[in-house]
C-alpha cells in the first residue's frame, strides 16, 4: 500500500511537469534576428548561384544523377576518379538548401565578426553546398575570405572531373555572387596526394589526374598548388598561407589537413565552436585545433543532420526549400517565470509525496 501511494505522487509530479512543459512551449515567442535581412539576402544569393552553376553544367551536357531528386546537378556521381570516401546522398542533398547561407550569417554574427574581419576557409569537395553557403555569407557580411580547396570528394559530392569543386567555387566569383581569394589548391584524398577510393579497381592514374587538374587551376588563378606529402608539414604550411590575422576558421568536409588525424576530431561539435577543452597536442592535429588552441573560433561543417536540426532547416526536402524557410531567421524566447514555476511545482509535489509516504510508515 505504501508503495502505491509513492507511485501516485510520482505520477502527479510527472503530470505537473508535463503541464508546465506544454505551457512553456505553447507560450514561447519567436523574435526575428536583427540580421534577418542579411540572412535572407545571403540565402537568395545562394539560390541564384546554384541556379547559375546548374545552367553552366547543363551547357556542358551534364545530366542529373538518379540521386539528385531536386535536379540541381550539384549531386555528383557515386564513384569517379575523385571519389575519396563514403558519403550520404541525403546529407549531400540537404547541404544544398540555400538557407544554409542564412545559417552561416548567423554563425558569423555569433562569433562576433564584423566587416573587414578575415575568414579562413578550408574545404574539400565533399559538400559543395556548404562551401557555397560559407563563401556567400562571408561576402554578404563584407568579410575578407581566403580559401584553400582540396579536390577530393566523398560520394555524391563534387565528384565530377569535368565540373569539380574548383569549378563550383570559381563560378561564384565569375557570376558575381561572392568575392574571395582562392589562395591555394591541393589534390585531397589520402594524405592530400589524390587518388580515388577505387584506384586500381575501376580507375587508373587518379592521382596524376588530380595533379593535372590542380596544376591547371593554379596556373589559371595564381593560387598555389600545395604538394606536401607529410601531413604535419602540410598543416603548418596552410596555417602560414592563411596568415596571422585570421579571425575565424571554417572547415567544410572532412579533409585530414583541416580536421586532423586524431579521433578527438569526432567529438568536435557541429557548427560554431568558440573554445574546446580536449585539444590534441600532436603536430597532425589539423587546422581546426591549431586555431582553437590560439583562441580563434572555428565553424565545423560536417555533420549535416545536426547542422540542419540546430538551425531549423528542413532535412532532405523535396522540392528544395525556398530562401526564408525554416527557423534560422529567428530565435525562440521561453518564459523564465513559467520554467521556474514548473520546477518549483514539480519539486513541491515530490516533496509533499515523500513527507506523506514517510508519515504512513508504522
Amino acid at each position: 500500500m505504501r508503495k502505491s501511494i509513492g507511485i501516485w505522487y510520482l505520477l502527479a509530479a510527472m503530470a505537473v511537469a508535463v503541464v508546465f512543459l506544454v505551457a512553456v512551449v505553447a507560450g514561447a515567442d519567436r523574435e526575428e534576428n536583427r540580421f534577418a535581412n542579411m540572412q535572407l539576402s545571403a540565402a537568395r544569393t545562394m539560390a541564384d548561384a546554384e541556379e547559375y552553376i546548374r545552367q553552366e553544367m547543363l551547357s556542358k551536357g551534364i545530366e542529373p544523377e538518379p540521386e539528385d531528386l531536386n535536379k540541381m546537378l550539384l549531386i555528383g556521381p557515386e564513384f569517379t576518379e575523385l571519389t575519396s570516401t563514403p558519403g550520404s546522398e541525403d546529407a549531400k542533398r540537404t547541404s544544398l538548401n540555400p538557407n544554409f547561407a542564412a545559417a552561416m550569417v548567423r554563425y558569423y554574427h555569433e562569433a562576433g565578426l564584423k566587416r573587414g574581419d578575415v575568414v579562413a576557409v578550408g574545404t574539400s569537395g565533399s559538400f559543395p553546398g556548404l562551401a557555397i553557403a560559407t563563401i556567400i555569407a562571408a561576402s554578404q557580411m563584407g568579410l575578407r575570405t581566403r580559401v584553400i580547396a582540396s579536390l577530393g570528394a566523398s560520394m555524391h559530392g563534387a565528384t565530377r572531373v569535368e565540373y569539380n569543386i574548383f569549378d563550383i567555387i570559381l563560378a561564384l566569383k565569375e557570376g558575381g555572387f561572392a568575392d574571395f581569394d582562392l589562395i591555394a589548391v591541393s589534390r585531397g584524398s589520402a594524405n592530400d596526394q589524390g587518388g580515388g577510393v577505387l584506384e586500381g579497381m575501376f580507375y587508373e592514374g587518379s592521382a596524376e589526374l588530380s595533379r593535372q587538374i590542380c596544376a591547371d587551376v593554379a596556373a589559371r588563378t595564381g593560387a598555389e598548388f600545395i604538394q606536401i606529402n607529410n601531413i604535419s608539414d602540410n598543416i603548418r604550411h596552410r596555417f602560414e598561407l592563411f596568415g596571422d590575422d585570421v579571425d575565424l576558421f571554417v572547415n567544410v568536409g572532412g579533409a585530414a589537413v583541416n580536421e586532423g588525424t586524431s579521433s578527438v576530431s569526432l567529438t568536435l561539435p557541429a557548427g560554431l565552436a568558440m573554445t574546446f577543452q580536449n585539444i590534441p597536442t600532436t603536430s597532425d592535429r589539423g587546422l581546426v585545433f591549431e586555431y582553437l588552441d590560439r583562441g580563434i573560433p572555428i565553424i565545423n561543417l560536417l555533420n549535416v543532420k545536426q547542422l540542419a536540426a540546430d538551425n531549423g532547416i528542413k532535412y532532405d526536402p523535396v522540392p528544395m526549400s525556398k530562401p526564408g524557410d525554416g527557423g534560422v531567421y529567428s530565435k525562440t524566447q521561453y518564459s523564465i517565470v513559467l520554467i521556474i514555476a514548473g520546477i518549483v511545482s514539480t519539486v513541491a509535489v515530490l516533496a509533499f509525496g515523500m513527507v506523506m509516504t514517510v508519515r504512513r510508515k508504522p
